[in-house]
């Protein structure tokens, strides 16, 4: 039998006396409740930048002629788009916990991502491992596996560090361009210099590129949290 063969049938049996089977979806279920806590943050994090940027929106005053000045449309923007954010994040914290609450159908819809790998493959050797870890009912994961996880946080755990402290980074410098910008603005209503123009496209691009490295924040504080499920599906 192959490993998915083996997995979906402890799966479908319902038992819980397999202590690999066990220890694969307690990891599992501590992958989604990393996601639940590290995206929680975010959320909590967008919900307070659209609460923030709604109420500078409130307070900014109209211009005399009615038209919407720079600072007014900045604000909006961004209470706008956290807002959404916001919600996305909702959703996907909330698909996470229905995991973590059945975490044997979260699991089995995860399947499919494990294949036959070709024969003499580093894969095929670790899905051996983990189908005789499974055969034996045994406690401890085997050396291969714990050899295979080893390698991934070797990685992992400095990757999603490196991703936090960017991020932290790169929100505070994008702060202080959207804050630079709306000064000049205030200033001088009519025109733009090359450098307000330069600061407008950098704040523009720190945008998707903080979204990316929170994305990569969440993925690799989850792997790094739950490394024996990851090592499964992704080797």
């Amino acid at each position: 039998m192959t490993l998915h063969d083996i997995l979906d049938e402890l799966l479908r049996s319902g038992s819980d006396s397999n202590p690999a089977l066990n220890a694969l979806l307690d990891d599992y279920t501590k992958y989604h409740v990393a996601f639940i806590a590290v995206g929680g943050l975010f959320l909590l994090a967008f919900a307070a930048l659209a609460a923030f940027c709604w109420r500078r929106f409130r307070r900014t005053p109209r211009s005399p002629d009615r038209s919407w000045s720079f600072e007014r449309a900045t604000y909006l923007l961004f209470a706008g788009s956290s807002a959404v954010l916001a919600v996305m994040m909702a959703l996907i914290v909330a698909a996470n916990a229905s995991n973590v609450a059945d975490a044997r159908s979260g699991f089995s819809g995860g399947l499919a991502m494990i294949d036959t790998p070709r024969a003499g493959t580093r894969t095929a050797e670790l899905n051996q491992s983990f189908t005789t870890w499974l055969q034996s009912g045994q406690t401890d994961t085997p050396m291969l596996i714990n050899s295979r996880i080893d390698d991934r946080l070797a990685w992992q755990r400095p990757k999603a560090i490196i991703c936090a402290v960017l991020l932290v980074g790169l929100v505070l410098l994008s702060v202080r361009i959207w804050r630079t910008l709306i000064r000049r603005r205030r200033a001088r209503q009519a025109g733009w210099r090359p450098k307000d123009v330069a600061l407008l496209a950098s704040g523009i691009v720190a945008g998707p590129v903080c979204l990316l490295l929170m994305v990569m924040v969440i993925g690799n504080s989850q792997a790094s949290l739950a490394p024996l499920s990851m090592t499964l599906f992704y080797g």
